[in-house]
């Protein structure tokens, strides 16, 4: 009887000690969580998710006329520039950029060294500011300005928002910005110039 009671103790102090002993392990762990793996493994990228592609840049296309180098006439060559549609200002920059890259067997428009400093569209008229090295820079005769003013001004044109084409020379409007051709108002197409 007395072993039994002794046992009895024993098994009690024994339950007792390990439901103490489970508390505080259980308590330990709540207040100290498991400690982040500082090179937690890589999550492959799920193949069947479409990768989210670049915004493409905007373009234009645009009809640019590149005189022949006999001056006979101009050829038009269709070029995709980086503008947008909305940007009428940004689409001549563009274009003005293209005429220094003609194609083969057609020469570039510009005199050397040719800058378009500002560009403003209004009403229909662009309203061009050149350097003075479109002028200074400019040897050609009457047919040779003839190509390069309708180069420009045919090129322009085939833009819906113009219809004709102002010349300013460093800001100041010359009724002549070339010697011959009058430019004291805007210049209209001049299309019998267009070879097919």
């Amino acid at each position: 009887m007395k072993n039994i009671k002794l046992r009895s103790f024993l098994i009690l102090c024994l339950c007792f000690l390990i439901l103490t002993i489970s508390g505080c392990w259980s308590k330990n762990t709540a207040n100290n969580p498991p400690v982040n793996d500082p090179n937690p493994p890589q999550t492959e990228p799920n193949p069947t998710e479409p990768a989210t592609p670049s915004p493409e840049p905007e373009t234009v296309e645009v009809t640019i006329y590149f005189p022949t180098p006999d001056a006979g006439g101009m050829k038009a060559e269709v070029r995709s520039i980086a503008a947008s549609e909305q940007n009428i200002e940004e689409i001549i920059y563009g274009i003005f950029a293209e005429f220094a890259k003609p194609p083969a067997g057609l020469v570039a428009p510009l005199p050397q060294n040719t800058q378009l400093l500002d560009v403003k569209v209004k009403d229909g008229v662009a309203t061009l500011n050149l350097s003075q090295a479109f002028h200074d820079n400019f040897s050609g005769g009457a047919t040779g300005e003839q190509m390069v003013l309708y180069s420009i001004v045919n090129t322009l044109t085939a833009l819906e928002e113009v219809d004709a084409v102002e010349f300013l020379l460093e800001g100041e409007l010359r009724a002549a910005i070339l010697g011959g051709i009058d430019t004291s108002t805007p210049v209209t197409a001049n299309e019998s110039l267009i070879l097919q």
